[in-house]
């Protein structure tokens, strides 16, 4: 029989994993689809009487848009969210990060200033502006040079800190292809686990290539 604490973990994990669904406007019979299941599982899932595996919920956490850790810190979960009106610090700060995250774009892309600012019908100046954070970019023209440095237009809207900056120099280094891997947000759960890869000792490294070698 399962402990109280179980039982409570799966309730709240159920309870999550509904609110997460309809918040991306899902229905259960799409989640089913998404894993391969029938719905009455889904709900049983939801309802917390049956224990979904970590696959799966890596699954549903892509195919909702939700952060893996959503349905496990239980704080940041049930926290209610005040919302209240963006400070002028905030905003200024967010346009230095959208800027930055501009120029390291076009930089990584082999870009120049006048190339972006030919694909958006706009004046050296005004790139300039938007590359030092000064004003706002149109959605329209931030998705017309997303298209020509070959990023994802989510990859600007993508929270990074100051630490987590790529450096230029390194990056522009990196082949094209290579590149438009990494900068490609739906590709981070793999970017994240060749990094924790070259943590590991040599031995282990082995022994993982050894048992990838016979699953394959």
């Amino acid at each position: 029989m399962e402990s109280d604490t179980v039982v409570l973990q799966l309730k709240i994990i159920g309870v999550l994993m509904r609110a997460a669904r309809e918040r991306a406007h899902r229905t259960i019979h799409q989640v089913a689809q998404r894993l391969g299941v029938t719905p009455a599982r889904v709900r049983q899932y939801e309802r917390g009487t049956r224990a979904v595996s970590m696959p799966e919920l890596e699954i549903v956490s892509h195919y909702l848009r939700t952060p893996l850790s959503f349905f496990f810190d239980k704080e940041a979960a049930f926290q209610e969210e005040i919302p209240h009106p963006p400070s002028e610090s905030e905003l200024r700060t967010r346009r230095a990060m959208m800027g930055a995250k501009l120029k390291q774009a076009r930089m990584a892309a082999g870009k120049t200033k006048e190339d972006c600012a030919q694909a958006i019908g706009r004046n050296l100046a005004t790139m300039g502006r938007y590359e030092r954070g000064v004003g706002d970019i149109p959605i329209t023209e931030l998705d017309r040079l997303a298209n020509l440095l070959g990023v994802n237009l989510y990859y600007f809207a993508e929270k990074k800190s100051v630490e987590d900056t790529l450096d230029l120099d390194k990056l522009a280094r990196i082949p094209k292809e290579v590149r438009a891997f990494v900068l490609d947000p739906g590709n981070l759960a793999f970017v994240r686990t060749a990094m924790k890869f070259a943590d590991l000792p040599v031995d282990q490294l082995k022994e993982l290539g050894e048992i990838l070698l016979v699953v394959r």
